[in-house]
């Protein structure tokens, strides 16, 4: 039966490939921008961000807390940018000391 269905499929075209040529190697850029922001916590009420950001500023070392509004009732307290690992790394260490659980590291486009 396998013939039988064999035989009976056209072919429409053959293709040969040459194995022996050599494709040239395309290099990909890197995009070293090295640009992080950490996430804080998403607040509801304005007012309830800005008392976070008001102790970040007074409990740590930090000066680059700001608050973003997401949406009408989302705002986002976050810190950053960052444009080194190490200066990451001590904001981190620094906003963990005062018992963040869920810090989010988020990279900028």
């Amino acid at each position: 039966e396998e013939k039988a269905v064999a035989i009976k499929v056209p072919v429409n075209s053959i293709s040969i490939d040459d194995l022996n040529t050599t494709k040239s190697i395309k290099k990909i850029k890197k995009d070293n921008n090295f640009s992080y922001t950490i996430k804080v916590a998403d607040f509801y009420f304005k007012n309830t961000a800005e008392l976070m950001l008001k102790r970040i500023n007074s409990e740590t070392n930090i000066k680059s807390a700001n608050i973003t509004e997401i949406s009408k009732n989302i705002h986002r307290v976050n810190l950053g940018p960052f444009n080194s690992i190490n200066s990451l790394q001590n904001s981190y260490n620094d906003v963990k000391v005062l018992g963040f659980e869920n810090l989010e590291i988020i990279k900028n486009d």
